[in-house]
């Protein structure tokens, strides 16, 4: 009698783990396109995708860019997604995120992140993405080096500005 309740609860747990593992693939497969997106050098497109999702939430981990940081189990996410990259002059698949909660990440894309010459790392909401030497070309990185100094001078003036407006206000404050 207790042999057939252990053989029923063995069952029970191996039925939960092949549910797992065939989430993993059916989540991707019979994913849904959200939004496309291309490279500041237009050298990469990246695809997003929210996952077909069958089994609870409940039953998927939430990962964290930190792998030091550890989320329970049971967290409800609000926007699943995952993003493939693909070379945009040749379609050449280059690689693909986590499924992964974007609210609960950081939102930045990082259109290269290699110190090593003729490498080009992409990582998105800081999962990788892209680990490759296709698109890290010196033409297309000084492309990438333009667009990121166009920003920094942006949120330069940003911070200039932001700072100016705090000094106006507590000079005001201070003179009450």
């Amino acid at each position: 009698m207790n042999s057939n309740k252990a053989v029923v609860a063995i069952l029970i747990v191996l039925g939960g783990v092949v549910l797992f593992q065939a989430s993993e693939w059916w989540e991707r497969a019979y994913a849904t396109f959200k939004s496309s997106e291309l490279s500041p050098d237009g050298c990469i497109r990246i695809d997003t995708y929210e996952p077909f999702w069958i089994t609870p939430s409940i039953f998927h981990r939430i990962p964290h860019p930190d792998p030091e940081v550890r989320h329970d189990l049971g967290m409800v996410w609000d926007a699943a997604v995952f993003s493939r990259a693909y070379e945009a002059k040749t379609g050449h698949f280059l690689g693909e995120t986590v499924v992964y909660d974007p609210v609960a990440s950081f939102n930045l894309m990082l259109w290269n992140a290699s110190r090593e010459p003729g490498r080009r790392v992409v990582l998105e909401n800081g999962f990788p993405l892209v680990d490759s030497d296709r698109c890290a070309d010196k033409a297309t990185l000084a492309k990438l080096e333009v667009f990121y100094e166009k920003e920094r001078e942006e949120n330069r003036l940003r911070q200039e500005t932001w700072e100016k407006e705090r000094k106006a206000s507590q000079l005001t404050d201070s003179g009450r």
